[in-house]
């Protein structure tokens, strides 16, 4: 791989990591939340983008590893803000969680099109579709997450 791309690719990485960590939080919160609330369909819900988060994390961690890095397979730091957010959940109830969790993902789905957009600029095709795939997925949670959001508001 030429210098140029080396270094390329070492500056996105960095971003890509924030962004891996992030998608820890995610899975974090819809595992811990999931288990507090009552209402069945949102249960579902958030049981549904916990499984959406293994696949995007094994997604991300791949691309990573194809572009030299080592990437984390955990952060203590993003499971245990997790279990505080899950816990403020209960005086609160979940709305205010699922707005955090919708910018969240609605803020990473950004991301992931800028990454895409940095590598098809690299000539990084097959990367950059992977990553507009991953874009897509989050786009889907923030909506999923936003609808749910509205409905306990008009509960």
């Amino acid at each position: 791989m030429p210098a140029d791309q080396r270094r390329a690719y070492d500056s996105l990485l960095k971003d890509m990591h924030l962004a891996l960590l992030s998608e820890f939080g995610s899975r974090s919160i819809y595992d811990h939340l999931g288990r507090r609330v009552r209402d069945e369909e949102l249960r579902r819900l958030l049981a549904r983008l916990n499984e959406n988060g293994a696949e995007t994390v094994e997604r991300l961690r791949a691309l990573m590893e194809g572009m030299g890095s080592q990437p984390r397979r955990t952060s203590f730091r993003r499971r245990a803000l997790a279990r505080i957010l899950a816990g403020i959940s209960i005086g609160t109830g979940p709305r205010p969680i699922l707005r955090v969790c919708h910018n969240a993902e609605d803020t990473v789905s950004r991301w992931y099109a800028e990454y895409a957009m940095f590598l098809t600029r690299l000539g990084d095709g097959e990367r950059a579709a992977e990553l507009e795939s991953l874009r897509r997925i989050k786009i889907l949670n923030a909506q999923a997450l936003a609808a749910f959001a509205s409905l306990l508001r008009s509960r």
